[in-house]
């Protein structure tokens, strides 16, 4: 073979390879907006019912109308009781999908699906029974910049408080019937009251710990954990 040839065949193959790459990466850009698509759809619903929730029937007249028309759900499917019933469901299924994409992708980064997008999946593993299984997934999103430190902050203290154990930035606000079967809430308890304050600051929290639970309405009062069941 001559060296017209050879370099005939090697531009083919050069011009092939491109043209294959160039196929993929468009699939893949297709794949990518899907998944985006997805991942929206699964943050506007967890989201979504926890606003309806919040609000405890104080929602505008059009914000609420909003909600319902983006969820595809109707008045009566969050009247009373049956919001946190939905809420449940929704949860439920939100994570079998979540679980499903992490396993095919890892945890979906920003530069995979953009934001927030890309958060769906921080507060889908937050508000399910999985957090310490998924957790190491996440500390290294957060090492990737997928994930803020201070999200993180608010999986590990979740993830401690799961397991009957002190959290360290006190994000965590647990609710529970006293014994005079009234609702009450409190601060969960936590490590080290001496450095809490240092150890948000250095996670990017912007209020101490005497700020956010003014905020919360939840009184500034520190228990053990042995403390908690005579509350």
């Amino acid at each position: 073979m001559n060296s017209v040839k050879i370099i005939f065949l090697i531009l083919s193959i050069i011009l092939s390879s491109c043209k294959e790459r160039n196929e993929a990466n468009s699939e893949q850009i297709q794949m990518n907006s899907e998944l985006k698509s997805k991942l929206e759809t699964i943050l506007l619903k967890d989201q979504g019912i926890r606003e309806i929730i919040a609000s405890n029937g104080n929602l505008s007249i059009e914000r609420k109308a909003e909600l319902l028309t983006q969820m595809n759900l109707s008045e009566t499917d969050i009247e009373g009781e049956a919001r946190f019933e939905l809420m449940r469901e929704i949860d439920s299924i939100n994570l079998l999908e979540i679980e499903s994409i992490i396993k095919e992708y890892g945890y979906p980064s920003k530069s995979l699906v953009g934001e927030p997008a890309n958060q769906a999946a921080f507060y889908v593993i937050q508000h399910s029974n999985k957090v310490d299984k998924y957790l190491p997934v996440i500390r290294k999103a957060t090492d990737n910049g997928d994930i803020s430190k201070t999200a993180l902050a608010l999986m590990e203290d979740r993830n401690l408080m799961h397991k009957g154990i002190e959290q360290i930035y006190g994000t965590q606000i647990k609710g529970q019937a006293n014994k005079k079967d009234e609702w009450v809430y409190f601060l969960w308890p936590i490590k080290n009251i001496d450095s809490i304050n240092i150890w948000r600051k250095e996670v990017g929290f912007e209020q101490n710990l005497e700020e956010y639970l003014k905020e919360m309405d939840v009184d500034f009062k520190l228990y053990k954990i042995n403390e908690l069941s005579d509350l």
